[in-house]
């Protein structure tokens, strides 16, 4: 699972690894969220209406042995991470926390950034004022956990990454 601030490259990230593991299934949350709610209110019964579907799927793909990236989501709560972790032990297997980090003023840059060339992305709420918010209730994940700097090469952050989920698997 991938942890971080909007803009911090989790969506690159998870595209880069998805390329490299052919089974794997990416849970998009704002694709999932723009499924049921489009238009959306990012009200916080609509997000958790959004992370119980996520798990949802996640616990189907799981059980057909697959992998599951989740994408969008910051995980900005011990509690979001423990959930996500549980239905991974409950299907027998495991979950892999990667922290991908970058500074709060490089995260906001990115986003309005986005939105300044135009780039409409899916969450209309997505600007410089979400990632200070998001910082502000960032919590430190429990337990092991990788992080990667988000501002280097994606390609060798996806082979990070990787190495990480063997090290875990293995």
């Amino acid at each position: 699972m991938l942890v971080g601030l909007p803009g911090a490259g989790k969506s690159t990230l998870a595209a880069a690894v998805a390329q490299r593991l052919p089974d794997a299934r990416v849970l998009d949350k704002d694709k999932v969220r723009h499924a049921l709610f489009d238009p959306c209110d990012y009200s916080s019964a609509e997000r958790d209406v959004v992370f119980a579907a996520m798990l949802d799927a996640s616990r189907y793909h799981l059980g057909r042995d697959r992998i599951v990236i989740f994408d969008g989501l910051t995980f900005s709560r011990r509690t979001q991470v423990a959930a996500a972790e549980a239905v991974a032990h409950d299907a027998g297997a495991f979950a892999a926390v990667i922290v991908c980090d970058v500074p709060v003023e490089v995260a906001m840059e990115r986003c309005e950034a986005d939105a300044a060339a135009g780039d409409r992305h899916l969450a209309a709420n997505r600007d410089g004022q979400l990632v200070r918010r998001v910082a502000a209730e960032m919590e430190e994940p429990a337990g092991d956990y990788l992080t990667l700097n988000m501002t280097g090469d994606v390609d060798r952050l996806a082979d990070q990454a990787l190495e990480y989920v063997e090290e875990l698997a293995g």
